[in-house]
């Protein structure tokens, strides 16, 4: 299972349930809260053990925070095919039951970073873009 392994995620058949519920929680405003608010409670459950697990933490609260921008209409210049693969990371990371349960020490919390890690580099541009609006405000004009 090698991070960024484009074949791995593709082939991922958890993923692929993930990126279908994640359309339709995008339509729905309350499920959308909730995805997010569970998605909090399982980094807030996660230890601090490493570096892997800081980072996985560092990347689902940025890509919670875009949801959120986005969900509230402070923030609209993403694309919806990347809101959509950012959104199926989540899910991916809040479910229990992917390829590898989260109930298996180590490896279950490897495969939610290695999907999560694949997202991240998939939409890096637009995460980008998202953390200079944080921090600057402005909305970057192509």
């Amino acid at each position: 299972m090698a991070f960024y392994d484009k074949t791995y995620t593709k082939r991922n058949t958890s993923f692929k349930n993930a990126k279908r519920r994640a359309s339709g929680i995008l339509q729905d405003p309350d499920r959308l809260q909730r995805l997010l608010a569970n998605s909090v409670q399982k980094i807030r459950a996660i230890g601090n053990d490493s570096d892997s697990l800081q980072k996985l933490k560092q990347q689902v609260n940025t890509l919670n925070r875009m949801v959120r921008a986005y969900m509230s209409g402070d923030y609209r210049t993403i694309p919806w095919k990347n809101l959509l693969m950012v959104t199926a990371g989540i899910v991916y990371f809040v479910a229990p039951l992917d390829l590898i349960p989260d109930f298996i020490p180590v490896a279950g919390y490897l495969d939610d970073l290695t999907v999560l890690m694949w997202v991240f580099n998939s939409v890096k541009e637009s995460i980008e873009e998202f953390e200079e609006w944080e921090t600057t405000g402005v909305h970057q004009v192509k």
